[in-house]
């Protein structure tokens, strides 16, 4: 494991599932055109593809010029092959570039880098870029680009926001975004007016209510305390649950454990993926334990998460020590949830018992596997 800097660079389809579900066959095909073109200008551009997981792409630059370059080759390919197409075909890419201190794993990534970028590409425009400040100061003064500050935006599990810019998409979808955040910017002015008027008015308020009050306030103070950081958080699973088990099953876990409520527009069908999932059984007979975590899901079907796995039951020297986690960004569809971690692709299908049947395609040098197991929901 060696520790480095690269820049990342995430990217996803605008609403992929619906796509497919109006035409699937063209829609796959595209999609592997997207995926060819993705490889091409990586490889041209110095980097490397990390993974490629349905419409998801995670590549990987040793410069953030290189990086930025290769996500605006690919946003221009695409809108001139979307110009074949009508406006309810057309597959418009959301990218994410960070510049991030990783480490690297077998050609496996780890790190909050990699949540980074997949933060920034859910904030780009369709068709558009969202890059971290250090990536903006780092290419604006070797590429002709306009970058548009959107100001600072909270990453999960980060305790700090993130400044981020948005390099607008060309044409039409362009021209749109602006006129959109010159409207949002002036909205929030105009917001942040009121607030500072409803807050002084809410000091006065507070200023002259009864001190007979202040026992029951200071009883609503803790339990507003006892709540998570945010509205925004969901309790999907029961933590204490979570670690016990993976205590247990000496299964190593990221320090944060949370659910973010998903967008109003993911179909609950898909928001059910979220939470927590592990059990006693294995991979096989003298295979693996796992623990599977979804934090989040947006409304083009991107989920985050965690997957994590213990040692084999049998254990040799490579083995042994091969409890590990590692995040995801992943798909979810009518047909599950859909990751690749190394050589192993990864689907999670949601039972009606709230259960989760997984399957793991993994190919290595004693041949290929096809694996299964079921894990319950931890609740």
């Amino acid at each position: 494991m060696k520790r480095k800097i690269s820049a990342l660079l995430a990217a996803d389809i605008v609403k992929y599932s619906k796509l497919v579900a109006d035409d699937e066959e063209q829609t796959v095909r595209r999609l592997a055109a997207y995926r060819a073109a993705f490889e091409e200008a990586t490889s041209r551009l110095g980097g490397r593809i990390v993974n490629m997981v349905g419409d998801a792409v995670l590549a990987e630059f040793p410069s953030s010029v290189d990086a930025v370059r290769c996500a605006v080759e690919i946003q221009e390919a695409a809108r001139l092959r979307n110009q074949d197409f009508p406006a309810d075909r057309r597959m418009h890419l959301r990218i994410g570039v960070t510049l991030a201190d990783i480490l690297d794993q077998d050609g496996e990534l780890f790190g909050d880098g990699v949540n980074i970028a997949a933060r920034l590409e859910s904030l780009a425009p369709p068709g558009g870029i969202c890059v971290s400040q250090t990536v903006r100061e780092q290419a604006a003064g070797k590429l002709a680009l306009e970058f548009e500050d959107i100001g600072q935006q909270r990453v999960k599990n980060l305790p700090s926001p993130i400044r981020a810019f948005v390099i607008a998409p060309q044409g039409e979808e362009g021209a749109g975004f602006r006129k959109a955040w010159a409207i949002r910017k002036g909205r929030l002015l105009a917001g942040a007016a009121a607030l500072a008027v409803a807050f002084a008015a809410s000091i006065a308020a507070v200023q002259l209510r009864d001190a007979a009050q202040a026992p029951r306030q200071a009883g609503v103070v803790a339990s507003l305390a006892s709540q998570p950081d945010s509205p925004q958080f969901a309790a999907r699973f029961d933590a204490a649950k979570v670690r016990a088990l993976a205590k247990n099953q000496s299964i190593p876990l990221p320090r944060n454990l949370r659910t973010l409520l998903p967008a109003p527009n993911v179909p609950a069908k898909l928001a059910n993926y979220l939470g927590a999932w592990g059990s006693d059984r294995r991979w096989n007979d003298r295979g693996r334990q796992a623990i599977l975590i979804v934090e989040s899901i947006d409304d083009a079907g991107t989920a985050l998460g965690f997957y994590a796995h213990g040692v084999p039951l049998v254990t040799n020297e490579t083995t042994q020590n091969s409890a590990r986690f590692v995040p995801f960004a992943a798909t979810v569809s009518d047909k599950g949830l859909h990751f690749v971690w190394g050589q192993s692709k990864y689907t999670f299908m949601l039972m009606p018992d709230g259960s989760m049947w997984g399957q793991q395609d993994a190919t290595n040098e004693k041949g290929h596997f096809d694996l299964s197991i079921v894990l319950d929901r931890i609740e």
